[in-house]
């Protein structure tokens, strides 16, 4: 079962680098610093001065991996020097180990460069984990977001919700609903609805519209 999953862009405000990652957790979302090995080496050496942009929350499981995968591949985060993945973020469950993992027997982008991201490590077979399981795989997530937990996003009755687009400092961020926007931007609903419908020309700081509407 597909759970409501947030794409978030998190921007190191000292140094600028920046990583593309996911949460299911949408409570915390505004307090989720991603999980990336090279993201927490960075945040760990040049503190946690890090701002959280959502790019979208998907309630659809095709949707929010073809999301993923897209924004990845447009903003190339694998080899771009300004992003700290070292996968395409897939919007799932992340990249597996050994032979399923699709950087296995490849060279990273950067490696043998002075500024590659994973300077001063051992990778491939070198690698101390190499061929071996994650210590966490198999353990159960007991931090269920207790904003969905023990109910079912309703599918039908009431009024049918309008998707919004809002644009933001070159950034893309998509909701299934006003509320959706609202909530997650910190900001009112009459915020969100006012710019779609041409009353004012920002909510929360994005310039909104609804899906759709030219």
């Amino acid at each position: 079962m597909f759970r409501p999953t947030a794409l978030l862009v998190q921007t190191h405000n000292v140094t600028g680098l920046k990583y593309f990652c996911k949460t299911i957790h949408l409570d915390r979302v505004h307090w989720y610093k991603g999980s990336g090995t090279v993201w927490k080496r960075h945040i760990k050496k040049h503190g946690n001065d890090v701002s959280t942009g959502i790019m979208g929350i998907y309630y659809d499981r095709n949707r929010c991996v073809e999301a993923a995968l897209e924004f990845s591949r447009k903003h190339n985060i694998v080899a771009s020097k300004e992003w700290a993945n070292l996968v395409e973020e897939n919007a799932e469950t992340g990249a597996q180990g050994g032979d399923k993992h699709p950087m296995f027997g490849r060279s990273h982008p950067q490696k043998g460069t002075t500024t590659s991201k994973l300077k001063g490590r051992y990778v491939g077979a070198l690698n101390p984990m190499y061929g071996k399981p994650s210590p966490m795989r198999g353990k159960h997530n007991v931090g269920a977001s207790l904003a969905h937990k023990g109910r079912a996003r309703p599918e039908g009755g009431g009024k049918k919700p309008h998707a919004v687009i809002g644009t933001k400092d070159g950034i893309t961020v998509e909701f299934n609903s006003v509320s959706d926007a609202a909530r997650f931007i910190n900001c009112s609903r009459s915020s969100v609805h006012k710019c779609c419908t041409g009353k004012q020309k920002t909510g929360g700081g994005y310039a909104w519209k609804y899906k759709g509407q030219q």
